[in-house]
């Protein structure tokens, strides 16, 4: 005999109703944790549960339970939030029958989580890879090496090594059918109006146009994976399945014996900038756009990969009235993780990013 009880998906909405739904790194963690334990069973009550935020976004919702892999909190955490705010289980004695069956039980749920996995998996690469074949063939085709952007302008850089476009160019990615499809010039309008509506969520899209800019994303060996839209407002936008994860722009420069990393593209312009010309810090340094703080250390380890010996400067985004401060203490863990050094240089709010 036993006085455990397994968890069922039956056994969520009270769980749950002891958990906040408020905070964003809860909801997010609370998705992570039952969808491991249940998969696609659980989202309904993942979701009812979502609802008691007075900020529940229901595409967000979507996205965010889309975005839960196999990684992440499990449901222990989830179980053991609920406890501390006064949930308990109901334990009642099981015979070796039932315990057998809720075991059973608990397998199948594994099974079918680890198929969901790997499917998940299996699309996930092949989506990245279409994607890095789109954004291979907008560079190629459709970017200009010069041009005009009032983002640019504002932040007061150059563009070096973007892509600039003089007509729109749409990049249409559908999971469904696992493909991408590129619409540039006139062909925009038509791509427009045989959209569904409503938009399947399998469907989605990124838009250049003219006076946006293109950031190339390479890895270590100089593959393109994905471009970054910058429009002339400084919006910044990915295409779905792009790969981030330690790629970057490398910024050009002469210094041989130094290298820059900086999250942003205007960061690392300001600061490759910075070394040129009559320079203290020159000869001009190579700069290296991390995109965002999560992506420092994989750039950083992929560069001091590819230079054993340079000295690595990581440009970090001291804000502290960030909860966290996850500019500073990302930087400094990335320049720490490869030898290198980690400053935190004053620049002015509309440079920065």
């Amino acid at each position: 005999m036993s006085d455990r009880v397994p968890l069922t998906v039956a056994d969520l909405q009270e769980l749950l109703s002891y958990i906040p739904a408020d905070d964003r790194e809860t909801w997010v963690a609370v998705a992570m944790g039952v969808k491991a334990e249940f998969g696609e069973a659980a989202f309904d009550e993942w979701l009812t549960w979502s609802k008691n935020d007075k900020s529940f976004d229901a595409a967000a919702a979507k996205s965010v339970w889309k975005s839960c892999k196999k990684s992440g909190t499990g449901m222990g955490t989830v179980i053991k939030w609920a406890k501390d705010n006064g949930w308990a289980p109901r334990r009642e004695p099981m015979t070796a029958e039932e315990k057998r069956r809720l075991n059973a039980e608990a397998e199948a749920r594994r099974v079918v989580r680890q198929a969901e996995i790997e499917a998940d998996e299996q699309k996930s690469t092949a989506m990245r890879e279409a994607v890095a074949v789109a954004c291979q063939l907008i560079w190629a085709k459709h970017c200009k090496p010069t041009g005009k952007s009032a983002y640019l302008d504002r932040k007061g850089v150059q563009g070096f090594g973007v892509g600039f476009f003089d007509y729109t160019v749409v990049l249409s990615i559908d999971d469904a059918r696992l493909r991408c499809d590129v619409w540039a010039g006139s062909e925009v309008k038509a791509f427009f109006n045989n959209l569904p509506k409503p938009r399947p969520d399998s469907s989605s899209f990124l838009m250049f146009k003219p006076g946006a800019i293109a950031v190339p994303l390479r890895d270590a060996s100089g593959k393109l994976w994905s471009l970054q839209a910058i429009n002339e407002q400084g919006t910044k936008l990915f295409p779905k399945y792009g790969r981030k994860s330690g790629c970057f722009h490398l910024i050009a420069g002469t210094a041989t014996d130094v290298l820059g990393i900086a999250e942003g593209y205007a960061t690392a312009a300001s600061l490759h900038m910075a070394t040129c010309g009559d320079s203290p810090l020159g000869p001009e340094w190579p700069v290296a756009v991390a995109i965002d703080s999560g992506n420092l250390l994989p750039v950083a380890k992929a560069l001091r990969g590819l230079h054993p010996t340079v000295s690595i400067i990581i440009g970090g985004d001291d804000d502290p009235s960030v909860k966290g401060n996850p500019g500073r203490s990302k930087a400094q863990a990335a320049a720490d993780a490869v030898n290198g050094f980690a400053v935190f240089p004053v620049i002015p709010a509309e440079v920065a990013a």
